[in-house]
């Protein structure tokens, strides 16, 4: 057998056991670096308080402000026949084409 076959069935075998050893970790700890991943994720995701004076729509139970909007080819100028039993929610998006 050549020394370079010997060094690369050596460098083979410790490959495979270093990768069996990784392996191993993770199924022993992967519900803990599972966690840690997520953690560090998004541990800056969410605001804890809102702080500002910017409050973007109404407030929950105030009367919707009156419109006049097509739908289609019919006017509308009163909501109350789009809402369902639960309420609606209103999204207005201005177009950039005007």
């Amino acid at each position: 057998m050549s020394p370079q076959t010997k060094r690369f069935k050596q460098l083979g075998l410790i490959s495979l056991g270093l990768a069996a050893v990784v392996a191993g970790l993770f199924w022993v700890g992967a519900e803990d670096i599972e966690r840690a991943v997520k953690q560090q994720l998004t541990s800056d995701m969410f605001v804890t308080n809102d702080r500002d004076a910017f409050n973007p729509g109404l407030p929950i139970g105030a009367r919707f402000p009156s419109l006049s909007a097509r739908l289609n080819v019919i006017p509308v100028s009163d909501i109350s026949r789009l809402m369902g039993d639960k309420g609606m929610i209103f999204i207005a998006v201005r177009s950039v084409d005007w």
